[in-house]
């Protein structure tokens, strides 16, 4: 299992929702691992100000993607009780991991 670490910044969402959205980041992030096995581990920032919100990452050390994944607070929100955003939202995390291992 991969080591995953996530710090957190939110403007607008209230603790409890900031709580189950960070839950969200982790649970995807893990899947991915486990899925792709191109990481052992992850250290993550996202943020949130005025519903716009940004994750950056390093994978093993490697971050060679400077400019942050844009996520959508909706879809975000969307993708705890719907399959389908879940499914954009690991897509969109995928992708952008490749960027950041340079591949």
């Amino acid at each position: 299992m991969a080591e995953i670490t996530l710090t957190a910044a939110f403007s607008t969402v209230p603790g409890v929702e900031a709580e189950a959205l960070k839950q969200l980041i982790i649970d995807t992030i893990e899947q991915l691992a486990q899925e792709t096995g191109s990481f052992q581990k992850a250290k993550l920032v996202f943020t949130e100000s005025d519903e716009r919100c940004g994750l950056t990452a390093e994978l093993d050390g490697v971050k060679k993607e400077g400019v942050p994944l844009q996520l959508d607070l909706e879809l975000l929100e969307d993708a705890k009780t719907n399959s389908g955003a879940r499914a954009q939202l690991k897509e969109a995390i995928r992708l952008y991991f490749r960027k950041v291992q340079g591949r």
